[in-house]
């Protein structure tokens, strides 16, 4: 069992406690990527989220073919969280930028934590929700920015 309690350094997840981060790390699993892997590839099946321990991602997104960077993520910030909600396609790639470590927890194990720790997986998704939240108003931000400039 992977041990995450590095995680409780960072925002999102302060709230948890031993417990939680004990429930947590139960039901995922470490990996490991080189610099220029592809963790996922965009409309891949969406049936993981990823948690970064160490390294940097960026997040990709193809538009009329061409792969555009939308985000870089780091230590303590997650990706791939849309597979935990509906287990639809990628929405976007995302390859490492550097050598880095990250947790997983597939949806497999999320469903197992729903069932045996329901409180911690209730708090997991109030992050995600929170995070999930905090980017579509940053998305909103961005279009307004986008559509001043083009008017």
């Amino acid at each position: 069992m992977p041990d995450v309690s590095y995680l409780a350094k960072y925002g999102p997840f302060k709230s948890f406690d031993g417990n939680d981060l004990e429930a947590l790390g139960s039901v995922g699993e470490e990996k490991t990527v080189k610099k220029d892997e592809l963790v996922f590839d965009e409309d891949s099946k969406g049936d993981s989220m990823y948690v970064i321990k160490s390294g940097s991602v960026k997040i990709l997104k193809k538009v009329k073919n061409q792969e555009n960077t939308i985000a870089v993520l780091n230590p303590g910030e997650f990706f791939g969280e849309m597979a935990l909600l509906d287990g639809l396609p990628r929405s976007a790639a995302v390859r490492a930028t550097g050598d880095s470590e990250l947790f997983m927890v597939s949806l497999d194990g999320y469903q197992k934590l729903r069932r045996e720790k329901p409180h911690t997986a209730l708090k997991l998704m109030d992050i995600i929700i929170k995070v999930l939240s905090n980017r579509l108003r940053q998305a909103n931000k961005n279009l307004e920015v986008i559509s001043f400039w083009i008017e």
